[in-house]
C-alpha cells in the first residue's frame, strides 16, 4: 500500500470508529493499521496524523511524556441531537417513500460515527400507509430546481388513484406546463408553485404525483408583481387555491391556538367575549377551505362576507341532501 493510501484509510478509521469517548490507543492502531496492510510505523502515524490536523481535519492526539498514546477525531459538523432531529424529519416526511428514507437515514448515521449509529433510530412513528409511493422524488426535485434556477418551463403529467388502487395519468395523460417559481413543504406534503399557461394562474402540484419533468428551452413566465410565496402558501387551504378574499369567522376561544397554527401571530383577531372571539383571515376560498371550517361545526362560523357564507350554506345543503336528510329537515 502506498503511504498516500494509508493517510486516507487512517483518516477514514478514525473518522468513523473514534470520538472524544472512544478513543484508540498508539498500540491499537499501529496493529490495526499492520492488520489491513499499511504502515505501522508509530513516527508514519503521528506524521499522517499531523498531516491531517494541519489539512484542517480534527485529528486529536493524547500524548504522555511527549509520545502520543491515544487518537480520536474531534469536533463533528453534526452532533447526536441534531442527527436526531434530521432522521425523525426525514422518516415522518410523507412525501418521502420509506425506502429513500430508509437510505437517506443510512447516510445520516454515517455522520454519527460507528459508536453512535445504533443509537440514530427514528423516534417519530409514521405509518407506511402515509408515506409517498413515488420512488422517482428525487430526481423529479433535481428537475424541478433545475427549472427554477434556469427560469424554463418545465412540463410533466399527473397521476392519481383509481377504484382499483392503481395509478393512472390524471385527464387521460394531459400534459402540463408550468412555470416553476418555488417549491413549497406544507402539510407534509412537498409541491412545486409555478405560474400556468392554462389556467393564467399561480397554481401549486403535489410533487410526488408528478412524473418526471421534461425541462423545455421555453423561458418560464417571470413572476407575477404580486406574487410572494410566503403570502400564497399562508393564503391557501392544504394547497388548494381559489380566489381570495379577506373572511372573518367566528369562534370558539379554544380554537386561538388552531387559528394560529393556520395563520400565523398575525391575524386581526377582534370581538373577545366570554366564549368567542372574530377573527379575520385573507384565504383562497375553496372546497378544501369550507371542508376546512366544517371540520370545527358548531366551534366556528363564518360571518362574512355573504358570499362565502352562501357558498358555505350551499355545501351544507348540499351535504344534508347527499345523506337523505334535506328533506327531512325541511318537513
Amino acid at each position: 500500500m502506498t503511504d498516500r493510501t494509508g493517510i486516507v484509510f487512517l483518516l477514514k478509521y478514525l473518522y468513523e470508529n473514534t470520538d472524544m469517548d472512544h478513543t484508540v490507543t498508539s498500540v491499537q492502531l499501529r496493529n490495526m493499521m499492520k492488520e489491513n496492510g499499511f504502515s505501522a510505523d508509530p513516527r508514519t502515524i503521528r506524521k499522517d496524523a499531523r498531516i491531517l490536523a494541519d489539512s484542517g481535519f480534527d485529528i486529536i492526539v493524547t500524548e504522555q511524556n511527549g509520545v502520543p498514546t491515544q487518537y480520536h477525531y474531534g469536533a463533528r459538523e453534526w452532533d447526536m441531537t441534531e442527527l436526531m432531529i434530521l432522521t425523525d424529519a426525514v422518516s415522518s416526511a410523507q412525501f418521502i417513500t420509506k425506502a429513500k428514507s430508509d437510505r437517506l437515514i443510512e447516510k445520516l448515521a454515517v455522520l454519527a460515527g460507528k459508536q453512535h449509529r445504533e443509537n440514530l433510530t427514528p423516534q417519530v412513528y409514521v405509518s407506511a400507509h402515509t408515506k409517498a409511493q413515488n420512488d422517482k422524488l428525487l430526481y423529479i426535485i433535481e428537475k424541478i430546481s433545475l427549472g427554477i434556477r434556469n427560469k424554463k418551463k418545465i412540463a410533466f403529467k399527473i397521476r392519481n388513484y383509481n377504484t382499483n388502487k392503481r395509478q393512472v395519468q390524471r385527464h387521460g395523460g394531459e400534459v402540463y406546463v408550468i412555470s416553476p417559481y418555488n417549491t413549497v413543504w406544507k402539510d407534509d406534503r412537498y409541491y412545486v408553485v409555478g405560474y400556468s399557461d392554462k389556467r393564467n394562474t399561480v397554481i401549486s402540484v403535489r410533487i410526488d404525483r408528478m412524473t418526471l419533468p421534461d425541462l423545455l428551452e421555453e423561458d418560464a413566465v417571470e413572476k407575477p408583481a404580486d406574487y410572494n410565496v410566503q403570502d400564497y402558501t399562508d393564503t391557501v387551504t392544504k394547497m388548494y387555491g381559489g380566489p381570495e378574499e379577506e373572511v372573518t369567522l367566528r369562534c370558539r376561544k379554544d380554537l386561538v391556538d388552531n387559528i394560529i397554527d393556520k395563520f400565523g401571530r398575525g391575524v386581526s383577531i377582534t370581538n373577545v367575549t366570554a366564549t368567542t372571539f372574530d377573527v379575520t383571515v385573507k384565504a383562497a376560498v375553496s372546497g378544501t377551505f369550507l371542508a376546512w371550517v366544517f371540520e370545527y361545526a358548531g366551534r366556528m362560523t363564518v360571518l362574512a362576507p355573504e358570499s362565502v357564507r352562501s357558498m358555505y350554506a350551499d355545501r351544507l345543503r348540499t351535504a344534508m341532501d347527499d345523506m337523505g336528510l334535506g328533506k327531512t329537515r325541511s318537513r
